[in-house]
C-alpha cells in the first residue's frame, strides 16, 4: 500500500499570495441552503425565517472570481495567513481577529486533493491559533450554495448562526457559522 505524502501547514510568505490566488476555489453541488419567509404564522405581525437545504435539478459548477488582488492589498492586515503543502502549495486559510472572535475569511482547498483532511488541519491550525490568542469563537462564512463548504464546516463543530444578503458583491447569500472556544 502506497502512502499519501505528509501534509505540511506553514505561515505563508508573500510570495505565496499569487500561488493562493491562482488555486481552483470552484466547487460542484447538487444541494443549497434556501432562506424562506413566513409571515403572520403565530400572529399577523410575526416573521418566521425558515432555513432548509433544496436539492438543485442538475449539479452546478461555481466558479469564485479569484482572490489574487484583494489578497495582496490585505496582506498587511491579516493576522493569520497559513498554506498547506502536499509537495506544493494546495490549500491556504486567511484570518482576523475582530473583537476577539477569529473571523475566517478565505479557506480554499485545491479540488484534486478535497476530502483528503487538508481544510479539517488548516481549521483546526485556525482554532489552535484562536486559543492561543484568548479569542472566545471562530467565524466562517460561506455562500448559501457552497453546500460542500457549509456542510465541511458543521461536520468540524461550527452552527449556522446568521446570514447576509449583502456580504458579497454579487448579492447572494452567505451564511454565517460559528464555533465556540472551549476553555479548559
Amino acid at each position: 500500500m502506497l502512502s499519501s505524502p505528509p501534509i505540511t501547514l506553514r505561515l505563508a510568505r508573500l510570495s505565496d499570495v499569487e500561488i493562493c490566488g491562482a488555486l481552483d476555489a470552484s466547487y460542484t453541488t447538487d444541494q443549497a441552503w434556501q432562506l424562506w419567509e413566513e409571515r403572520g404564522v403565530m400572529e399577523s405581525g410575526d416573521l418566521s425565517l425558515v432555513l432548509r437545504t433544496i436539492r438543485l435539478p442538475r449539479d452546478r459548477v461555481v466558479k469564485p472570481p479569484s482572490p489574487t488582488a484583494d489578497m495582496e492589498a490585505e496582506w498587511d492586515s491579516t493576522d493569520l495567513f497559513v498554506v498547506a503543502e502536499v509537495e506544493r502549495v494546495v490549500a491556504f486559510l486567511c484570518a482576523n481577529i475582530r473583537r476577539g472572535i477569529v473571523h475566517i475569511d478565505r479557506l480554499t482547498v485545491e479540488p484534486s486533493v478535497r476530502r483528503a483532511g487538508i481544510a479539517t488541519h488548516l481549521l483546526s491550525a485556525a482554532q489552535a491559533w484562536a486559543e492561543e490568542n484568548q479569542c472566545t469563537s471562530l467565524l466562517a462564512t460561506a455562500p448559501a450554495k457552497n453546500y460542500p463548504a457549509i456542510t465541511l464546516l458543521r461536520a468540524q463543530g461550527y452552527r449556522i448562526c446568521g446570514y447576509n444578503e449583502r456580504h458579497l458583491p454579487s448579492g447572494e447569500v452567505v451564511l454565517y457559522l460559528c464555533r465556540d472556544i472551549q476553555r479548559g
